[in-house]
């Protein structure tokens, strides 16, 4: 016996966990060539799905992961699309990255997800990163980012799109609604019922030029009827969820002057606000009605259910995807028309009472 200690282990390289497979061997198994067996990796889209079925069993019987560095220099491709997305949290925005990430990934790329910060510069530094991991084009959500960083962009000649919008700004590359568009047909409906009394809670919109364009619509809308809303009545609040909805309703209802229509900016707002008026013991929309915008799925099950805006997000984040797709492996694409939303009348809204 020996009181020596045992020599430490040598760590195994990189190298060792490196699987001796190649593309050949995975051609050879699904019986096509080694270039129908890139195209398959590659441009899925391109072959027959009987033959995409038998190279990806011959990549799952030997185990093979293709070499991505290896893929991206043979090619000067990347197949990589970056998305700045502000939450993950709001459902229909949740629901277009779902879209766009299923449509990208039918089509052999991959999505890189990013959030926009309160700091410009550490925006800046995130997409500046973005594009360091090869990112071959960048989805932007609206229009009002740094200037920084659209100069980047074209600097390095990097597609982008901007999404949600259909390009109020001096940005001509957008697919989405018209913000302003849609909440306008969602006023004028509202003085159709004949009120005349409107209250508004909107969430911070410092950097959000689609919840800017709501209100502006909101504002035009009844400035043409010759209706302003009462300063206390115009209620900003720090976030988009329901807790601050009812923070605004609770904030109006407060005043002595009660208005009769309160038109929120999104649906979790909305939502918030007719819970709070329900506490307060308003029967909405008797006393007071409430609209929202996005069309969310608690707006249909809350009760009474929310009239709302129906954003097509999951047709917005396929028709991304299309023109992405188009534009990088094509070299060119036709922009899409934008994209029409959809006035959801329910039961949260109704004529005042005389």
């Amino acid at each position: 016996m020996t009181n020596e200690s045992p020599a430490p282990k040598r760590p195994r390289s990189r190298r060792a966990f490196q699987s001796s497979v190649k593309l050949e061997d995975v051609a050879r198994l699904a019986e096509v060539s080694t270039a129908t067996a890139s195209r398959v990796i590659n441009s899925p889209n391109a072959v027959t799905e009987k033959t995409r079925a038998r190279v990806e069993k011959a990549i799952a019987e030997l185990g093979w992961i293709p070499h991505g560095a290896a893929q991206a220099l043979a090619s000067l491709r990347t197949r990589t699309v970056g998305a700045l997305i502000p939450t993950l949290g709001h459902q229909t925005i949740a629901t277009m990255l779902e879209s766009l990430q299923k449509s990208l990934g039918d089509a052999g790329y991959t999505l890189l997800l990013g959030r926009p910060d309160a700091s410009r510069d550490r925006t800046i530094v995130q997409v500046s990163k973005m594009i360091q991991n090869g990112v071959e084009c960048l989805v932007l959500m609206g229009e009002d980012h740094p200037p920084e960083l659209f100069e980047m962009l074209e600097q390095r000649s990097i597609f982008h799109v901007i999404a949600y919008t259909t390009g109020a700004g001096e940005r001509t590359n957008c697919i989405g609604i018209d913000n302003y568009d849609e909440m306008s047909k969602m006023v004028k409906y509202l003085l159709d019922l004949g009120h005349q009394s409107f209250g508004v809670i909107a969430a911070n919109f410092d950097h959000n030029d689609r919840i800017r364009l709501r209100i502006n619509a909101i504002r035009d809308t009844l400035a043409r009827e010759g209706i302003a809303v009462r300063p206390q009545h115009f209620r900003v609040v720090p976030q988009w969820t329901i807790a601050c909805g009812r923070e605004g309703m609770r904030a109006i209802l407060e005043q002595d002057a009660r208005p009769t229509a309160v038109v929120c900016t999104n649906d979790y707002l909305a939502s918030g606000a007719l819970i709070e008026a329900r506490a307060r013991g308003l029967c909405v929309p008797d006393d007071i009605s409430v609209s929202g915008f996005d069309d969310n799925e608690l707006a249909s099950h809350i009760d009474p259910p929310l009239t709302t805006v129906h954003v097509p997000a999951a047709r917005m984040g396929k028709t991304i995807a299309d023109y992405v797709i188009s534009a990088l492996d094509g070299g060119e694409a036709a922009l899409p028309i934008r994209l029409d939303a959809q006035l959801i009348i329910r039961k949260s809204t109704a004529a005042p009472k005389v």
